[in-house]
């Protein structure tokens, strides 16, 4: 089996101990409301320190990592004013895929409703992220293999009048009959 460049496991350091556990499980916060590009845009984002902000402006100012957050955007938590001394946080990424393959959170996320932990695991019950998928080409085609594709109120299929009929017909439709294996769809 090839594993070269597989970094499934990989859980670097991050310059600030952020627990997902903590805010996407205990607190239940949307995944989305951190990494708004996911459902917009080709990258999930990384979020501002700012979003951070929207409640660490006032919840446990006391906590070292939250003073780091203060730090790096030059807060005063006491005159609640930012200076101009502002950098951004040093996060290292964590799902990377080689260049040369092109992948869109928003096409699985928005269009197809592919749930966040289809692919990064059960992120609510993670202290600290790690890499919980292979993310080879393989494992991306035997999802798209597997996959069955909801055509209904999706006008991006509404021109593909035979997968249609197959659909109503009870056929199951994958992602891979709609061209989700053709090198193309993800290599430039």
């Amino acid at each position: 089996m090839q594993t070269i460049g597989v970094q499934k496991g990989y859980k670097p350091e991050q310059p600030i101990h952020f627990s997902h556990e903590l805010h996407a499980g205990t607190y239940k916060i949307n995944c989305q409301y951190c990494h708004s590009g996911a459902y917009k845009s080709k990258n999930a984002s990384i979020p501002s320190a700012n979003v951070c902000m929207n409640c660490h402006s006032y919840v446990k100012p006391e906590s070292p990592e939250i003073q780091k957050i203060y730090k790096a955007l030059d807060f005063d938590p006491a005159t609640r004013t930012y200076g101009k001394n502002q950098k951004p946080i040093q996060w290292v990424r964590i799902h990377n895929l080689p260049d040369f393959a092109y992948f869109n959170h928003s096409q699985h996320v928005k269009v197809a409703g592919v749930k966040c932990q289809k692919c990064h695991g059960p992120i609510e019950t993670m202290k600290e992220v790690a890499q919980h998928s292979d993310l080879t080409m393989g494992w991306c085609v035997n999802c798209h293999r597997e996959t069955e594709v909801n055509s209904k109120g999706n006008a991006y299929y509404d021109n593909i009048i035979a997968k249609h009929e197959a659909i109503k017909k009870g056929v199951k439709i994958t992602a891979a009959e709609m061209g989700g294996i053709e090198c193309a769809k993800c290599h430039y």
